[in-house]
This record gives C-alpha cells, sequence and structure tokens, in this order.
C-alpha cells in the first residue's frame, strides 16, 4: 500500500473473487441499471445481510435506507497519499466518519513505517466533528511479526480516544510478502494483531475483499467485524460485514485527489 490501495490487485482477480462470491451467496450476476432516484433495480450481487432495494446510488455516492428514511454514514479512509486534507470542507461534504493510516509495513522488505500524516490527520478531523477510526497495512509473515505491528499501532496512538475501530489492513497480491503465506498461519496473525489491540482497550475490525478473505480461517471471519471492499456492485459478501468500501474514484471536497468512499451500515444489522 505505497501508492494507493486494491489498485495493485489485477482486474481479473477482482473479477473472479465477484464471481466465487456469487456463487458461494447463491446469487447470479447480472446487469447493473439505475432506476429512479438512483435506486440500484438490478444489482450485480446480493448480501444476505442487507436488503438490496435498500442502497440508493445518487451522484456517485451509497446511502441504506429503512422505511424512516436513511440510516447510513458516509465516510472516508485516507493517507499521507493524499497530502494535506482540509477536514473542515470534508466534514461539510455530508462526511461523517474517516478511517486513517497509521502506518505500514513494507511490501518487499517488511520494515514498519508510520503515516506521515497520522497526527495531523487525526487532529484536523476531530476538530472538524468526524468520528475516527485507524487502519495498519500489515504484511506479517510471523504472529512475532503481527504482535510487533499491534504494538507499533498502539505506540502511534499513545492512548488516543477513537470512534471506529483499529483495523487489520491484510491484503494478499502477487508480488507482495503474503503472496505465498499460509491460510493457518495468515489467520494466526490476525488473531495475533487484533488480540493485542483489543487487550489495549480498543475495537477491532478486518478489512478486506473476496479475494482476500478466501485465505483465513472461518472462525477468524466469525470473530472480528468486518469492513469489506467490493467496487462497481452492492456488495455481495456472504460474511456479515459492518463498513462497506464501494470505490476507490470517489469525490469529496477538501480532498484533492480521487478518494475511498465507505457506508458504516451498522444500524441496519
Amino acid at each position: 500500500m505505497h501508492t494507493t490501495r486494491r489498485a495493485q490487485r489485477p482486474f481479473a482477480l477482482a473479477c473472479a473473487a465477484l464471481l466465487a462470491l456469487a456463487a458461494l451467496s447463491g446469487t447470479v450476476l447480472g446487469a447493473c441499471t439505475s432506476g429512479e432516484g438512483g435506486l440500484r433495480s438490478t444489482p450485480l450481487g446480493s448480501s444476505a445481510y442487507f436488503d438490496s432495494n435498500r442502497f440508493a446510488y445518487d451522484d456517485g455516492r451509497y446511502t441504506y435506507q429503512s422505511d424512516a428514511g436513511i440510516i447510513s454514514k458516509t465516510g472516508v479512509d485516507v493517507s499521507d497519499h493524499q497530502g494535506e486534507i482540509d477536514w473542515r470542507a470534508v466534514a461539510n461534504d455530508g462526511i461523517s466518519f474517516a478511517m486513517i493510516r497509521v502506518g505500514y509495513r513494507g511490501n518487499t522488505e517488511g520494515h514498519l513505517y508510520k503515516d506521515q500524516c497520522i497526527e495531523a490527520n487525526m487532529t484536523a478531523a476531530k476538530k472538524a466533528g468526524l468520528a475516527c477510526g485507524v487502519y495498519f497495512y500489515s504484511q506479517a509473515l510471523t504472529v512475532d511479526e503481527a504482535r510487533e505491528e499491534a504494538a507499533f499501532v498502539l505506540k502511534q496512538l499513545a492512548s488516543r480516544k477513537l470512534e471506529y475501530p483499529v483495523v487489520f489492513d491484510y491484503e494478499v497480491s502477487d508480488g507482495n510478502r503474503l503472496s505465498k503465506l499460509d491460510g493457518d498461519v495468515a489467520s494466526d496473525c490476525i488473531r495475533t494483531f487484533c488480540d493485542t489491540i483489543r487487550s489495549a482497550g480498543y475495537d477491532t475490525m478486518l478489512y478486506g475483499n473476496g479475494y482476500d478473505l478466501q485465505y483465513f480461517d472461518q472462525t477468524v471471519l466469525d470473530d472480528y467485524p468486518l469492513w469489506y471492499a467490493e467496487y462497481g456492485a452492492t456488495p455481495a459478501s456472504p460474511q456479515p460485514f459492518a463498513i462497506w468500501q464501494y470505490t476507490e474514484s470517489g469525490t469529496v471536497a477538501g480532498i484533492s485527489s480521487p478518494t475511498d468512499l465507505n457506508l458504516d451500515l451498522s444500524a441496519a444489522q
């Protein structure tokens, strides 16, 4: 995750993941049309945990609606790749929460790095009234490395209060350190990181898309809340999830580059 996340993964793998998810959840991929009011009347996929007909799409953003109205919250996730951010403008553009990168492990050499904008982003986002969580991009090959990453994150947080979880971003792609990682070892790394973070009093969450999640034990997916990434369709995850990342090319006032957009669906569960 030195440039942008997910963009490094080949498109073919993403398509394969969508097909696999659809098969697992008993759905059939179909054409995606936009109905009146932005409702996706023929979604590409569907989740057993959300009603696809309640997702609305308007001007580049999704919402999720109940009979009483919109119950989802819109958020961004950012790192120092976005540069300086005008968080007041972000808040005024309908953004309720921010997931901010706290650091990462290098894809090849495995060194730990602090995100250069973590303090500025956390301070300014909170001052603007946004609820905040953080994520760490992991390339841990062993439980000792996962424990080292958790300690690194806790050091950077320095007991700072968070409204959203500390997220373990564990992505598998060709050429990075995880490309040949055993699934059992990967699951142990997730448990080690998340349990270490939990022991310090923070909530935890696992980030991934269908391609990433296939590597992990079902018990891991059951034990930790999920931040699920799927673009170009309403989500088709066979796993329950709390946050849906639906694009990496969103437009948000106050952020000069294309931005990941997310939907907090916890109120719908």
